[in-house]
């Protein structure tokens, strides 16, 4: 009676990882509706992806020894404002 109950769902110990997988999922559907361009989501979802990296630690070590991995993560804000203005401007554009 006194057994810890066993569950076969993912340890959730580590909130942020899981919030930060929610964000690149969201920031995806966000591009493709944005852009509707494969090549410039694939992008946006690169960059995505380097600040997910920090999460994993082989991949952060692959990250962090690359300096131009380092500066793309941290201009990757920027860098996908630049894209959706773009993205934006095109659209206006066309209409």
């Amino acid at each position: 009676m006194d057994e810890p109950q066993r569950s076969n769902g993912p340890d959730m110990g580590n909130h942020l990882t899981y919030w930060s997988i929610v964000g690149i999922t969201a920031l995806l559907c966000f591009a493709w509706l944005l852009t509707g361009s494969l090549v410039l989501t694939l992008i946006i979802i690169v960059l995505g992806l380097l600040h997910l990296a920090q999460f994993f630690p082989d991949a952060e070590v692959f990250v962090r020894s690359d300096p131009i991995l380092l500066g793309l993560r941290r201009f990757s804000l920027v860098l996908v404002l630049i894209i959706t203005v773009i993205a934006v401007t095109i659209r206006f554009i066309r209409l």
